[in-house]
């Protein structure tokens, strides 16, 4: 049972509430209890982040996607249209509309006529959206710095390592033809 392992201790708070190894493989044919445990992880892991680093923008009025949109507009280093910025943060249309909204009712972006075309539009980032971007991202970077150290820097080169694996092997799956399994559902 991979919890009772000392070399391999299991959080419960990655986890949450998974059977022991022989409950779940019973319960679910042909699956695996430490892939299953190792995807909640990542996605709690993922959700901590998150919610880490929203808290910084929060301190600066805006919202995690909000932040993230105006620093893809920062990053693109001149105009940029708002389909470039959603698909730079994988979101719809309609989503980054209204990020868009929210920054030039703040007046940290101002979007124009686009030069070439004037039925698109070309954002750019203003001098309060680059003063806040100058605070909040500072701040940002030393909270996952702290958030990571108590790991030596072969630890963090390995962990990025075994995400970046661990990434390329999710968005490989063919999710058009997506498995099937059984469940047997444990009496209650």
């Amino acid at each position: 049972v991979l919890s009772s392992r000392p070399e391999n201790p299991v959080d419960p708070r990655l986890t949450g509430v998974l059977p022991g190894e022989r409950e779940f493989v019973k319960e679910f044919p042909g699956a695996e209890l430490a892939s299953s445990m190792l995807a909640r992880s990542l996605e709690r892991l993922g959700q901590a982040v998150a919610t880490s680093v929203s808290a910084v923008w929060r301190q600066h009025g805006l919202s995690h996607a909000a932040g993230n949109a105006l620093a893809v507009i920062e990053g693109a280093h001149g105009s940029v249209t708002p389909g470039e910025i959603s698909a730079s943060m994988h979101i719809t249309s309609g989503s980054i509309t209204s990020l868009l909204d929210t920054l030039e009712k703040k007046h940290l972006i101002r979007r124009d006529s686009h030069a070439d075309d004037r039925r698109k539009v070309s954002v750019t980032i203003t001098t309060a959206g680059t003063d806040l971007l100058d605070a909040a991202l500072p701040a940002i970077q030393m909270l996952v710095k702290q958030a990571f150290s108590d790991f030596t820097a072969s630890e963090r080169a390995e962990l990025l390592g075994l995400v970046a694996k661990a990434y390329t092997a999710v968005t490989a799956l063919d999710l058009t033809d997506l498995p099937t399994g059984t469940r047997n559902r444990p009496p209650r």
